[in-house]
């Protein structure tokens, strides 16, 4: 009768987590910019990255995520839901690029292709943008000497010194870098499952190609 139960609670939360999951987050991108630069979203299906501008047209790709998952790739079944409803160790991940996601001609770089599902351009205020990369650069800086290379995501990672949790996972960490960057934020995934409405554009990255959705 115990274990029933134990597997009815198991089953319940599943659940609730995929319902969850179809969840949808809107992004509003700011109106009016006087002085723009580019970000990008980029969507890869169960998580998201915002790719920065650097100097030079470089962009740095940050990510957030759990540390074992993310990091060092124990994704077990059983760890998923546990590390969404017990706090576990954060991880912040940076990849500095010398483009952004996209080739001249609209396609994906070649190492995002069959990995990266879409792609969101927004223009924001430089002065926002450089501030958030500062922190970021920053907080990685900070725990610099937890640093692990995860070759398969093509990241570099640290521990952050956040937990990671159902309110604190990669798309509410995202979504509260896109706010400090002047976009209105609404809505709720634990999955990458995002709506940016206009001015911002969205590219759908099927097939490596990039096809401009409404």
């Amino acid at each position: 009768m115990v274990r029933a139960r134990k597997v009815e609670i198991v089953l319940s939360l599943m659940v609730a987590l995929a319902v969850l999951s179809g969840c949808r987050v809107t992004v509003k991108p700011p109106l009016l910019v006087a002085d723009p630069v580019t970000v990008y979203l980029v969507d890869f299906g169960d998580t998201s990255r915002l790719w920065l501008p650097e100097d030079g047209g470089r962009y740095t790709e940050w990510g957030y995520g759990d540390w074992r998952w993310y990091a060092l790739d124990q994704n077990d079944l059983l760890y998923g839901p546990i590390a969404l409803l017990v706090p576990t160790q954060g991880a912040l991940g940076r990849h500095d690029r010398e483009t952004g996601p996209r080739l001249d001609d609209g396609s994906l770089l070649p190492d995002l292709v069959g990995y990266a599902t879409d792609v969101y351009i927004i223009e924001i205020e430089r002065e926002r943008s450089a501030s958030l990369s500062e922190r970021l650069r920053a907080r990685y800086n900070d725990s610099i000497e937890t640093q692990h290379i995860n070759a398969r995501r093509r990241m570099s990672l640290v521990q952050d010194p956040s937990c990671y949790w159902i309110g604190h996972q990669s798309t509410t960490v995202v979504s509260g870098w896109l706010e400090e960057l002047g976009c209105d934020v609404s809505g709720f995934s634990l999955k990458s499952n995002y709506a940016v409405r206009p001015p911002g554009r969205h590219f759908s990255m099927a097939e490596g190609g990039g096809q401009e959705l409404p």
